[in-house]
């Protein structure tokens, strides 16, 4: 969801996601030192990126940004990374600048997709997870050319970003918001990683701030019989053969509570879904508070380190 919508830097981001294109390309140099797509690759370990539109929204494009490892000759597992921004701010060059994960995970061997898409209140929901089941899609479409293996695609997301790959991994096996291009791929994952998302959004015990953002969204306040809420919430649609999902959250989040996360993989284990939970003793929300254990570094050696166990093994 994000802290009350800022930038790492403090700064509130409110351009629209088509608008990073220039206004944070300089952030993709930010990220391990990545060069474009096609252009000559250095050393051992080094990656290149492509940009590209993956679905159109009202007449506007949505991008995606492409980092792959520079070995050649193989299909790749995919991850596509999912931002946060309580749904309304946001943007991927903004997402991968601030990644461990994601340089983690190309030095691994995976190919990382990070996404922009359609943000409220211009874009209403359930437009942010029909985009998003959309850049699945998508990667499987264009496998071959990504380099990517259509079998091994898994979800990460944080915050807001984090209910929506909790969504891909609970709504998979169904036609639920599929809408749009490439209708004859199917926009289920095969490994979910879900950092402090929104689980329940009819819970009664949400901070007052993160009230008021889910009303702004989704029309309608949690505690509130709701059928958008209820549609809207991946506990809900958690069923056996959902795939292995990873969750991790702060004990002192002020913005998802602790709950969500327990009850979310309470719900997965009772239904024989593989789930793994780390809990952060004194992060925040974002997980970056100083003194928490584990460290924002280790948080990402943990994300790589599982990902590599389900999509490599």
């Amino acid at each position: 969801m994000g802290v009350g919508g800022l930038t790492a830097a403090g700064w509130r981001w409110s351009l629209r996601p088509r608008a990073l294109a220039t206004a944070g390309a300089v952030l993709i140099a930010a990220v391990g030192g990545l060069t474009l797509w096609g252009a000559t690759r250095g050393a051992a370990g080094a990656s290149s990126t492509r940009t590209v539109t993956y679905c159109v929204e009202g007449g506007q494009p949505l991008a995606m940004t492409v980092f792959a490892p520079s070995t050649v000759g193989s299909a790749h597992p995919a991850v596509l990374e999912v931002h946060g921004g309580g749904w309304q701010h946001g943007g991927r060059l903004l997402s991968l600048s601030q990644s461990g994960p994601a340089t983690d995970l190309v030095g691994a061997g995976f190919v990382v997709a990070s996404i922009d898409y359609g943000l409220a209140p211009e874009d209403p929901w359930p437009d942010q997870i029909i985009d998003a089941k959309c850049a699945v899609r998508y990667l499987r479409a264009h496998a071959g050319d990504l380099g990517i293996d259509p079998n091994r695609i898994a979800a990460l997301g944080t915050s807001a970003g984090g209910q929506l790959v909790s969504l891909l991994g609970t709504t998979g096996s169904s036609t639920l918001w599929n809408v749009g291009p490439y209708p004859d791929e199917s926009s289920a994952v095969d490994a979910v990683v879900d950092q402090f998302g929104p689980a329940d959004l009819s819970a009664t015990d949400w901070p007052p701030r993160s009230v008021v953002m889910i009303h702004r969204v989704f029309g309608v306040a949690p505690g509130t019989t709701s059928p958008i809420l209820t549609q809207a919430s991946p506990i809900t649609h958690v069923a056996a053969g959902d795939p292995p999902f990873l969750i991790v959250q702060g004990t002192d989040d002020q913005v998802v509570p602790m709950s969500q996360s327990e009850h979310f993989a309470g719900q997965l284990r009772a239904d024989d879904v593989p789930v793994e939970v780390v809990l952060v003793d004194g992060g925040r929300h974002g997980l970056e508070t100083p003194g928490e254990n584990p460290s924002p570094p280790a948080i990402a050696a943990l994300i790589t380190a599982y990902l590599v166990r389900t999509l490599h093994g």
